[in-house]
């Protein structure tokens, strides 16, 4: 059994917070303008009413034998064989994952930040942070999350305030223009982006957060809050812009910042805004190197310390995210139109299927 050491429910609520955010930046938040259109702020709100199903199943497993970790509760529920096939098939859909969050890092900051700089230098200089914070403990990254977590809540209000007076909500209508087809469409593409990732947390046994009577309540609590966020980020960039305006940008989101208006002390006031996505894209692949570096463990009996797990791990996911699509357009086209499929089966599907054996066992 692999040992972490024990964190609070709230610190546990802030890691659901950053994966519920994570894949916003250019991914969840184009699947809202271009597949959910004019009616793009009602994505967020069909798909948290719909994600409570993945949500329901994901705290059913996590309370499931809460002395063990997914990996050793797959293994206890279809034995050590077949738990070992379904270990790599989850384990291999996280390292795609990541390395396509790795990708969309990378290209956020290459085009926004360090458009002068190769994009080599710039995962060189994020690998070695994901190298440092993969070889500490779980509770290491927990206490970095808190104190980005502040700064992000922070960063937010000013946005969220400083934008008040720039919305429109002509820019809103014709309300249901195509019908309800392509904002549910959407809303499910939310589901895939935003709340399936929530089942990475559960590498994290139950038993490991302290007072964890209240888990269930401050889970459903960090759910709710974080999706509202997202849905009045959405609302602030079609009602601003307008839908025609907003499909445009590769970014709307990180565009939107530059509305806010400033005394003009500083310049490109909206990069440092936008450094909250930053920490969600840096906590989400953090999670996810973690949540790799202990099924790699568990699956192969591995002894090697964590040093060796963390640089392997990050060299394979930083050639991969390189190598990942021939250019931005296939890979938007890739993360808009295929990867919920691909999220559906394995993140949803599989912990269905896992939730149902668990019934099943029970029963018998």
């Amino acid at each position: 059994m692999i040992k972490l050491n024990k964190i609070t429910c709230f610190e546990y609520g802030i890691l659901i917070y950053f994966l519920i955010r994570s894949m916003s930046l250019g991914i969840s938040m184009n699947s809202y303008i271009h597949i959910g259109g004019v009616d793009g702020y009602l994505s967020p709100i069909i798909g948290t009413i719909i994600g409570f199903i993945p949500l329901y199943i994901f705290l059913k497993l996590l309370n499931y034998r809460p002395d063990l970790n997914i990996f050793e509760k797959f293994d206890s529920l279809f034995g050590k064989k077949i738990g070992k096939i379904i270990n790599i098939i989850v384990v291999g859909t996280i390292i795609f994952l990541t390395c396509i969050i790795f990708w969309n890092l990378l290209n956020f900051i290459s085009s926004q930040y360090l458009f002068r700089t190769s994009t080599l230098y710039v995962a060189i200089i994020f690998g070695i942070c994901f190298i440092y914070t993969c070889t500490k403990s779980l509770n290491t990254l927990v206490r970095t999350s808190n104190i980005l977590f502040y700064i992000s809540i922070i960063i937010f209000l000013i946005c969220a305030l400083g934008l008040i007076g720039s919305s429109k909500l002509t820019n809103l209508l014709p309300f249901l223009e195509h019908g309800i087809k392509n904002p549910l469409l959407s809303g499910l593409a939310h589901v895939a982006y935003s709340i399936l990732p929530l089942n990475i947390l559960l590498f994290i046994p139950k038993k490991d957060v302290k007072n964890n009577k209240n888990l269930t309540k401050t889970i459903i609590f960090f759910y709710i809050f974080t999706n509202i966020g997202k849905f009045i980020v959405i609302f602030y960039v079609l009602s601003t812009f307008g839908i025609d305006l907003a499909s445009m940008y590769e970014f709307p989101d990180f565009v939107l910042l530059r509305r806010i208006a400033t005394t003009g002390f500083f310049q490109r006031f909206e990069s440092i805004l936008a450094t909250q996505w930053i920490f969600d894209l840096f906590m989400m692949l953090s999670i996810c190197f973690h949540f790799i570096k202990y099924s790699f463990k568990h699956i192969t009996n591995c002894k090697y310390d964590n040093l060796f797990i963390s640089v392997l791990i990050i060299i394979v996911c930083f050639i991969s995210s390189n190598y990942l699509f021939q250019n931005n357009t296939v890979g938007d086209n890739f993360i808009l139109y295929k990867l919920p499929f691909v999220m559906m089966v394995i993140l949803f599907i599989l912990p269905l299927l896992v939730f149902i054996r668990t019934k099943y066992k029970k029963t018998t």
